[in-house]
């Protein structure tokens, strides 16, 4: 009896923004990444929290999905972000970015965030970040000030 070998997939990941009108359907595919990032934060709100700024489109929530080598349709990463009036400019601020094989969406998610600022008028990206994102930010140019990143966007 010969062995069953498990079918190889290409991998693809894509990064799907959600609309607000959409986040009922969405949430309960990011709702559990959303609520360990906030235990990995300080816990200084829970999902429920960001599930209703979502809903009011105060808050943006991407969705990276799609497939690695041996599974199909999974859910890859969260990232949720805001746009921050400050006194001299807007920025996004990014508050929470977690999820696995990062590289199969990390490029393509930076490239959504900063299409979605310069779109809102943003003059800058900002993440607070744990350690791993800033050894990797700075191949896109990323700085460390403090303990927070963040890039000025080209015009």
């Amino acid at each position: 009896m010969g062995t069953v070998s498990k079918k190889s997939i290409k991998p693809l990941v894509s990064v799907l923004p959600i609309e607000p009108k959409d986040i009922d359907r969405f949430w309960p595919l990011a709702e559990f990444m959303v609520a360990e990032a906030l235990a990995f934060s300080g816990k200084y709100a829970d999902s429920s929290y960001i599930f209703r700024e979502l809903k009011k489109d105060i808050m943006q929530c991407w969705i990276m999905f799609g497939s690695d080598e041996t599974e199909e349709n999974k859910v890859f990463g969260v990232c949720v972000g805001r746009i921050a009036e400050l006194p001299n400019y807007r920025q996004y601020e990014i508050v929470i970015c977690t999820g696995k094989r990062r590289e199969y969406w990390e490029d393509q998610l930076v490239k959504e965030i900063t299409e979605f600022a310069k779109h809102n008028a943003c003059k800058r990206l900002s993440i607070m970040a744990r350690p791993g994102w800033e050894r990797v930010s700075k191949k896109w140019g990323w700085q460390k000030r403090h303990v927070q990143l963040e890039k000025w966007i080209d015009k």
